[in-house]
């Protein structure tokens, strides 16, 4: 994250990103959080029937306060998946520490899932609108997140075939896991219309974050690279995709006749509003938060 952010302090005229988001209209910023708020519960809510589905019992409610700490801790703390780790563990029942782990994970899937759709639609419309220059970006972006998904896919099979240990277990479990959450009743529908919604109020936030700054992008660009940049932020190498998607957004801006410096300011907006976003919630989640029903392991 800092060799990123250093790189771009040094490629950038950093002093005009500055001088934009100095002149931030705060009430963008306002609508901004409003749809963080949105962004959260629905989230939540994704992993609400995803847990019910494996048997578990998360209500509503406790899935948002959940969701709002877990965010907090994912947009602040290394790795991106610290938040994800905490509603693991805080959430097992019945020393069912597997079943929790699936849920979340397969919520996270189902958002990347739904991510991964959306970029290569706005991919393919770049070639049909001949601007192969996005195009390029986009596909490599998209190649790298690929590449590293099979190898994950490939590494994990691997090791359910090899080990005979509670991970291998766990690994075997996941497919009639998915099939459960993800197939079974139509769960796709409503599953994909929800991960879909989503992925559509990133694409608002970070479109608002744009307008912000002075710098409004055209509806093409949101449905085009915005998708490319928040798929930067895949690959959990950061503390809540800081560097890299400054990077990816610096690199994409200027294919669609916005400077670098629009791009790197418009991103750093981003990650502020993300994680303000998250601290009302987070804070009145840590008031509220009752004791999970656990039972000892």
């Amino acid at each position: 994250m800092i060799l990123l952010l250093t790189i771009a302090a040094l490629l950038l005229d950093i002093r005009a990103a500055v001088a934009l988001l100095l002149q931030t209209d705060w009430r963008w910023v306002l609508l901004c959080l409003v749809v963080v708020q949105l962004q959260i519960v629905l989230s939540a809510y994704r992993w609400h029937i995803t847990a019910v589905r494996l048997g578990q019992a998360l209500s509503v409610p406790r899935a948002i306060r959940e969701y709002y700490l877990a965010t907090l801790a994912n947009m602040s703390l290394p790795g991106g998946i610290v938040g994800d780790a905490g509603r693991v563990y805080r959430n097992r029942q019945a020393a069912a520490l597997a079943t929790a782990a699936q849920s979340v994970m397969l919520e996270r899937m189902a958002g990347q899932v739904a991510l991964i759709v959306v970029t290569i639609i706005g991919c393919m419309w770049w070639v049909f609108g001949s601007n192969h220059g996005v195009f390029a970006q986009g596909a490599q972006i998209l190649g790298i997140v690929l590449i590293s998904s099979l190898l994950l896919i490939a590494v994990t099979v691997l090791v359910a075939k090899t080990s005979h240990t509670r991970v291998s277990r766990f690994i075997k479990s996941f497919g009639p896991a998915m099939r459960q959450t993800w197939l079974a009743d139509r769960q796709w529908l409503r599953q994909g219309v929800l991960s879909l919604l989503i992925v559509v109020t990133y694409l608002i936030v970070f479109a608002c974050c744009a307008a912000a700054v002075q710098q409004p992008l055209p509806a093409v660009a949101v449905l085009t690279i915005v998708p490319l940049v928040l798929l930067s932020m895949v690959v959990p190498l950061s503390v809540g995709g800081w560097g890299v998607r400054e990077a990816a957004a610096a690199a994409l801006w200027p294919l669609i006749g916005l400077s670098a410096e629009a791009g790197l300011a418009t991103s750093v907006l981003y990650g502020v509003v993300c994680l303000l976003g998250a601290v009302p919630g987070a804070l009145w989640a840590g008031l509220l938060t009752e004791p999970a029903n656990i039972s000892s392991e």
